[in-house]
């Protein structure tokens, strides 16, 4: 699966996450204007793109990388109680997941994307009862389904706190739930929206953390308001958690902590 983001939208997003013009970055980069457009319009010019990503406090050489197509997610497998389904919405896909206890087959979906009969075909081949529905954030197209799989599995859902969704109870950071053997654990990352919930789980033979629009593998979710808080944020609630934790994005391909602190161009 090819990366979320191009080498454009990373310095896309951080231009505007920290409200900075194209004057201001052509000067504060030492470039000149003609140096930015012909980027903007493909030219991979290391240079540039150098001066470009310091400016705006970014990994200049993971940059780079994207631009050249050199950038690859780690090569992992998921968990076999793990379920990744990837449904398209307008000119893009989301991501969604459901995750099992082996033992007692009880069973939590993350977020709800754009078509849930994936989700409704594994539990019933695996034999599952749906317990709960975690929403990482509210966006439309991680919540798409949801009243589709409440009405047919009737599981209860749950949103986060500053992100009220009707019917859903609220999730306050720190609340923790308990499915079978697998514990999960509520962090609130605000960002890229005001209560995006990064949820991680503990019980699998690897631990897993559900990171929505949080961060992506090599990129981040847009940040809206607040982009150093947010940022640190990220380093907080989810690259602090061990290294070898699997990071299940919104978007885009999976990852994991390690790979995320040595090669995601936002964490220099």
């Amino acid at each position: 699966m090819k990366p979320e983001d191009t080498h454009l939208d990373v310095l896309l997003k951080a231009q505007k996450a920290q409200g900075m013009t194209d004057r201001d970055l052509v000067k504060l980069a030492g470039i000149a204007v003609p140096d930015l457009n012909n980027l903007r319009a493909g030219r991979r010019e290391p240079t540039a793109i150098e001066r470009v990503a310091q400016s705006l406090g970014l990994r200049p050489e993971s940059v780079i990388a994207l631009a050249n197509e050199d950038w690859s997610a780690p090569a992992i497998a998921l968990p076999p109680t793990v379920c990744m389904f990837t449904t398209p919405f307008a000119e893009m896909t989301v991501n969604h997941y459901l995750v099992w206890d082996p033992k007692s087959l009880q069973a939590v979906a993350f977020d709800a994307g754009t078509d849930a009969d994936p989700l409704f075909a594994a539990l019933t081949r695996h034999k599952l009862e749906l317990k709960e529905i975690l929403l990482t954030h509210a966006h439309g197209d991680h919540i798409l389904e949801l009243d589709r799989i409440r009405e047919k599995t009737k599981a209860p859902a749950f949103a986060p706190e500053a992100e009220p969704v009707e019917g859903c109870e609220s999730v306050s950071n720190a609340k923790k739930f308990k499915v079978g053997g697998l514990t999960i654990t509520a962090h609130t990352v605000p960002g890229h929206s005001v209560g995006g919930t990064v949820y991680e789980i503990e019980g699998l033979e690897t631990p897993v953390a559900v990171v929505g629009d949080v961060i992506f593998a090599g990129s981040i979710g847009g940040i809206r308001s607040r982009y150093r808080p947010a940022l640190e944020a990220i380093r907080a609630g989810v690259l602090t958690l061990p290294p070898e934790t699997i990071l299940l994005p919104g978007h885009g391909p999976i990852t994991n902590v390690a790979h995320e602190l040595a090669h995601n161009p936002f964490f220099p």
